[in-house]
C-alpha cells in the first residue's frame, strides 16, 4: 500500500462485499418488538447507503470519514438489535490473494472489520504524507498514534465481545503486530523531528533505541507462527531492518556524545556495534525498499568514516583502551509516541446529532433499546410465571378439588337425573359439541406423537451441536499431538466454555421437559384406560349420547323437595364462584397483557447513561424496578387465599346437604345408571380438559425451544467454520515451516541491552564547550587565528535538562557534563511533544476536493523522504580553516591525501 518512495509500512484494507441489512433487520423488528418496519424505511435506506460507501476505499480523509460514520451507527445500532439479526457479513483476510471470504451473522464481527479498516486508514494517510516538512512530519505522526490506538481498541474492547474465534487478521496476536508497528513509526517520526531541530546527541540516541524496542516488539510478534501467515517476508525483513537501523543509530549518537565527554575509548567501541549492526541490516537488503537501503548504506557511510578518524585519532593522540561490549552502559529510553484514540471511535454515541455533520443523528433512535428488550423480556417472563402458577395455577388447583369432590359425591349427575329423568342436561350438550368439534381422542393421539417428535427434534439439534463440538477438538487435538509444540493455536475447550456451558443447560431443561411430557402421556393413558369409553361416546355427538343415556321418566323415585332445592342453590353458588374465577383470571390476563414496562425501562436506561453511553445496561439494572411493577399481582394472590377458603366451607355444606339428600330419596336401579353416566360424562369431560391444556403447552414450548437450539447451532457451526478455516491456515503454516526448520533467522541484535531494535539516524551536532577553560577540545578543531565557530543558539549546553515522562522523572543526559548552575534547563521532550501536538490533522474537518488530493499525493511521491546524509549535523565535509581531525596532526609540509 505504501509508495515504492516510502521507508515506511502502511496496512491494506480489508475487502468485504455489498449486502443490504433491510429485510433481516426489518423481519427482526416485525417477530420481536412488535412494530412495523415501515416506519423505520429511511433508516434501513441510510444504513445500506452507509454500508455501500466503505466497500471501495481509498487512502483520503473523505473516505476515513464514511468508515467513522458507518462505525458509529453500528455502535449506536448494537444497542437496538441483538449480536445476530441474521445479516451475513462477509470479509476477506487483510493481504488475501484469493477471494475466499470469511463470512458470520455478528454484527460485533462486522464492527471489528470497520475498525480495523479505520486503523489501516490512518496508517496510509499518515504514509502518504510528506515527512520532509515539518507539519508533514507532525500530521504522520499523528496518523500513526491514531492508527495504534484505534487497533488498540479493537483489541482490548470490541474483539472480547466477539463471541466468535476472530480470523487471524484481527486476531490479538495480529493486532498486538499492528499496534507495535505504528508505534514504531510513530516514534521514529518524533526522532526525525528531534535530529531536524539539532537536539543533543544523548537524547537523539535515546529516541532511536526506543523506535529500535518498538520495531523489535512488531517483528517478533510477526515472525510468530499463530500470525506469521499475514505478514510477507518484505514486512518482515524491514521490520528487522529498521531495527538494526536504528539500534546502530543509537550506538552512532552515543559516540558522538562521547566525543564531547573526552571519551574516546568508548567512541570507537560504539562505532563499532553500531557498523555491525548495520551491516546486519543491509544483509536483508534483497527483501528491503531501495529508500530503506538507502537509508542504512547513507548511516554506514557516516559511521564508517568516524570510525576510521576516532580509531586514527586514538592510534596517535589518545591511546585509550577500548572497552568490552559488555562494559558499556545501557542506553537509555525516551517514549515519545502513544496510542491515541478519538472519541469519534471510542464513544460516539454521545457526539450523534443534528449539529454533528461528521457523525449525524442515529439511526433507529425510537425503537427501543436491545438491552431494555432483554430487561422487559425478563420481566414479562416473571411476570407470565406469576400469572400462570401463582394465579392461574392456583385456581385451577381448586377447580380441580372442587370436581373431584362433586365426582366422589355423585353430583351433579345424581340431581340431573332426578330434575330431568329424559334428554341429556344443558351443560353437557354443551360439552358434547366442544369435544366433537375438537376432535376427540383422535386429536389428543395426534398431539401426544407431535410431543414427541418435537422433543426428539430439539434432542438431535442438541446432539449435533455437542457432536460437531466433539468432532473439532478431536481433530484439533489430533493435529496437536501430530505436530507436537508447532501446532499452538488455542484449545478448543478454551473457546467453547461458552457454547458448551449453554449447551448443558439447555439439555438439562430438555430432559426436564421429557420428563413432563411423560407425565402427560401416563395422564393420557389413564385418562384413556379409565375415560376413553366415556369420551368416544361424547366425541360421537349428540344423538348418539342420548341414545346412551338411560332415560327415568317411568321410573319411581322421588326426595324432599326443599333439600333438592338447597343442593341446587348450593351447585349453582360452585358453579358462580368458578365462573368469577375464570373472569378474575381473565382480567389479571388482560392486566398482563398490558403491562407495558418498556417506557419506564426506557427513562431507566436514560438515566444510567446520561453521563456515558458506555455504560453496559444489564437486567440486574432493573431488578428493583422489577419487583415494584409486580406489586401490582399482589391483590390477584391474596384472592385465591380467599377462594381456598370460600371453597373449602362451600365444600362441606355441599357434603352435608347431599347426606340428606341421599338418605331422603327413593332410587332404583335405573335411576342410579342414568346418574352413573351422567356423572361420567362430566368427569371424562374434565379429564380431557386437562389434558388437551397440558399437551398445547407442550407443543408449544418444544416449538419455542427449538428456535433457541437453532440459534445455537448456528453460533456452534460460525465458531466451526472459523475454526476449520484458521485450521487450514496453521496446516499450511506448520508444514511450510518443517520443509525451512534448519533454517535459521538472523536476528537483529544490540549488544547494549540485548534488544535488536533500536531505530534512528540523526545527525551529530555541535558539542558543549565552556569558553575560558584552557582546555581544548577536538570539537573546535584547530585554529591558526580567528574565532572558534560558535554553537547553534537553540543548541547550547544545558539546553536538555531533567524532565518527566510517563509519570517518571530522569535525566536524558545522566553521563553528559551541565552547564552553569545558573542557566536554565527547559523541558525539552516536553517541547518536543508540544511541537508534535499543534495543528495536528483532524479526520473530520474540512477537507479538499479529490482533485486536490490526488495532485498533492502525487507531488508527494515525488519528493523522496530525507536521506540520512540531508539531516543536519550528517554532512562530514570539511569546513575551511578548520582543522579535520580525519587527517591527523602535521608540524609542517602539507597533509596527506
Amino acid at each position: 500500500m505504501a509508495s515504492s518512495m516510502s521507508n515506511l509500512l502502511a496496512i491494506d484494507f480489508k475487502r468485504t462485499e455489498p449486502l443490504s441489512m433491510t429485510k433481516s433487520l426489518s423481519d427482526y423488528i416485525s417477530t420481536s418488538y412488535a412494530e412495523h418496519p415501515d416506519i423505520y424505511q429511511d433508516d434501513f435506506r441510510v444504513l445500506d447507503e452507509l454500508r455501500a460507501d466503505i466497500v471501495n476505499l481509498e487512502p483520503h480523509l473523505n473516505a476515513l470519514n464514511r468508515l467513522l460514520k458507518y462505525h458509529a451507527q453500528l455502535v449506536f445500532i448494537s444497542s437496538k438489535f441483538p449480536i445476530d439479526t441474521g445479516v451475513e457479513f462477509s470479509w476477506a483476510l487483510v493481504n488475501s490473494t484469493d477471494k475466499k471470504m470469511y463470512s458470520f451473522r455478528n454484527m460485533y464481527y462486522e464492527r471489528a472489520c470497520i475498525c480495523f479498516n479505520i486503523g489501516a486508514m490512518y496508517s496510509q494517510l499518515g504514509n502518504n504524507e510528506n515527512r520532509s516538512t515539518v507539519e508533514g512530519l507532525k500530521r504522520a505522526c499523528s496518523y500513526f498514534q491514531n492508527s495504534a490506538g484505534t487497533f488498540q481498541h479493537l483489541r482490548d474492547t470490541i474483539i472480547p465481545e466477539l463471541r466468535i474465534a476472530p480470523t487471524v487478521d484481527i486476531s490479538t496476536a495480529s493486532l498486538t503486530v499492528y499496534i507495535q508497528l505504528m508505534l514504531a513509526q510513530a516514534q521514529e517520526c518524533f526522532w526525525q523531528k528531534g535530529a531536524l531541530d539539532q537536539i543533543k546527541d544523548g537524547l537523539i540516541a535515546k529516541l532511536a533505541a526506543k523506535v529500535a524496542d518498538y520495531y523489535t516488539a512488531a517483528n517478533e510478534g510477526a515472525t510468530h507462527s499463530s500470525v506469521s501467515s499475514l505478514f510477507t517476508t518484505p514486512w518482515t525483513s524491514q521490520m528487522q531492518a529498521k531495527a538494526f537501523h536504528f539500534n546502530a543509530v543509537s550506538q552512532y549518537r552515543k559516540s558522538c556524545e562521547c566525543i564531547s565527554q573526552n571519551k574516546y575509548g568508548e567512541e570507537i567501541a560504539r562505532l563499532q556495534i553500531a557498523e555491525r549492526l548495520v551491516s546486519s541490516g543491509l544483509d536483508l537488503q534483497r527483501n528491503l525498499r531501495e529508500t530503506v537501503v538507502s537509508d542504512l548504506r547513507s548511516l554506514q557511510s557516516a559511521i564508517h568514516r568516524n570510525l576510521s578518524r576516532a580509531e586514527k585519532d586514538n592510534d596517535i593522540i589518545y591511546l585509550e583502551p577500548i572497552p568490552a561490549e559488555t562494559a558499556l552502559a545501557s542506553i537509555g529510553r525516551v517514549d515519545m509516541s502513544k496510542a491515541t484514540i478519538i472519541p469519534e471511535i471510542s464513544n460516539p454515541v454521545p457526539l450523534m446529532n443534528e449539529h454533528n455533520i461528521l457523525l449525524g443523528v442515529p439511526l433507529f433512535s425510537r425503537l427501543v433499546p436491545f438491552a431494555v428488550h432483554q430487561a422487559a423480556s425478563v420481566y414479562t417472563e416473571r411476570k407470565e410465571r406469576l400469572v400462570k402458577e401463582d394465579i392461574g395455577g392456583k385456581f385451577d388447583e381448586l377447580t380441580g378439588i372442587f370436581y373431584s369432590q362433586m365426582q366422589a359425591l355423585n353430583l351433579p349427575g345424581a340431581l340431573q337425573a332426578l330434575e330431568q329423568p329424559i334428554g341429556l342436561p344443558p351443560s353437557l350438550l354443551s360439552h358434547i359439541d366442544e369435544i366433537h368439534a375438537e376432535g376427540g381422542t383422535r386429536t389428543l393421539n395426534e398431539m401426544v406423537q407431535t410431543v414427541r417428535t418435537l422433543s426428539h427434534q430439539n434432542a438431535a439439534i442438541l446432539d449435533e451441536i455437542f457432536g460437531a463440538l466433539q468432532q473439532e477438538a478431536d481433530e484439533d487435538e489430533a493435529m496437536r499431538r501430530k505436530f507436537q509444540g508447532r501446532w499452538n493455536r488455542p484449545t478448543s475447550a478454551s473457546l467453547t466454555v461458552n457454547l458448551v456451558e449453554q449447551g448443558k443447560r439447555y439439555r438439562d431443561t430438555l430432559e426436564t421437559a421429557k420428563k413432563s411430557d411423560q407425565i402427560v402421556r401416563n395422564k393420557m393413558e389413564a385418562l384413556m384406560t379409565t375415560w376413553g369409553r366415556s369420551l368416544e361416546l361424547l366425541g360421537s355427538g349428540r344423538v348418539e349420547v342420548e341414545r346412551a343415556v338411560p332415560n327415568t321418566i317411568n321410573a319411581p323415585g322421588s326426595s324432599d323437595p326443599e333439600i333438592v332445592y338447597d343442593l341446587k342453590m348450593l351447585l349453582e353458588e360452585a358453579d358462580q364462584m368458578i365462573k368469577a374465577r375464570r373472569i378474575k383470571l381473565d382480567e389479571v390476563k388482560r392486566i398482563a397483557d398490558e403491562d407495558d414496562i418498556g417506557p419506564s425501562l426506557v427513562a431507566i436506561t436514560n438515566k444510567l447513561t446520561a453521563n456515558s453511553s458506555a455504560v453496559k445496561i444489564e437486567p440486574a439494572h432493573f431488578e428493583a424496578h422489577f419487583q415494584e411493577q409486580l406489586k401490582k399481582y399482589d391483590g390477584y394472590k391474596a384472592l385465591v387465599k380467599e377462594e381456598t377458603a370460600a371453597q373449602e366451607d362451600l365444600l362441606m355444606a355441599i357434603q352435608e346437604i347431599n347426606k340428606a339428600f341421599v338418605a331422603s330419596r327413593k332410587s332404583s336401579p335405573v335411576v342410579h345408571q342414568r346418574e352413573k353416566a351422567l356423572q361420567n360424562l362430566e368427569a371424562a369431560y374434565q379429564k380431557y380438559k386437562a389434558i388437551l391444556l397440558n399437551l398445547k403447552e407442550g407443543m408449544q414450548f418444544h416449538r419455542d425451544f427449538e428456535k433457541i437450539l437453532v440459534r445455537l447451532r448456528d453460533n456452534c457451526r460460525d465458531y466451526l467454520l472459523a475454526r476449520e478455516m484458521e485450521a487450514k491456515d496453521y496446516l499450511s503454516e506448520v508444514t511450510a515451516g518443517i520443509s525451512s526448520i534448519n533454517l535459521n533467522r538472523s536476528q537483529p541484535q544490540s549488544p547494549v541491552h540485548g534488544s535488536p531494535y533500536d531505530v534512528a539516524s540523526a545527525p551529530p551536532q555541535s558539542y558543549d564547550f565552556q569558553p575560558g577553560s584552557g582546555k581544548w577540545s577536538p570539537s573546535l578543531g584547530v585554529h591558526f587565528g580567528g574565532q572558534a565557530p560558535t554553537l547553534p543558539p537553540e543548541v547550547t549546553q544545558g539546553q536538555i535538562g531533567s524532565f518527566s515522562h510517563n509519570s517518571a522523572t530522569f535525566s536524558p543526559y545522566e553521563d553528559a557534563p551541565v552547564g552553569p548552575p545558573s542557566q536554565p534547563q527547559p523541558n525539552f521532550a516536553q517541547h518536543l511533544r508540544q511541537q508534535f501536538q499543534q495543528k495536528q490533522p483532524s479526520s473530520f474537518q474540512g477537507t479538499s476536493s479529490p482533485q486536490q488530493r490526488q495532485q498533492q499525493q502525487q507531488q508527494q511521491q515525488q519528493q523522496a523522504p530525507p536521506s540520512y546524509q540531508s539531516l543536519p549535523g550528517n554532512n562530514n565535509a570539511p569546513t575551511p580553516g578548520v582543522w579535520d581531525p580525519s587527517k591527523g596532526l602535521f608540524f609542517g609540509g602539507k597533509p596527506k591525501n
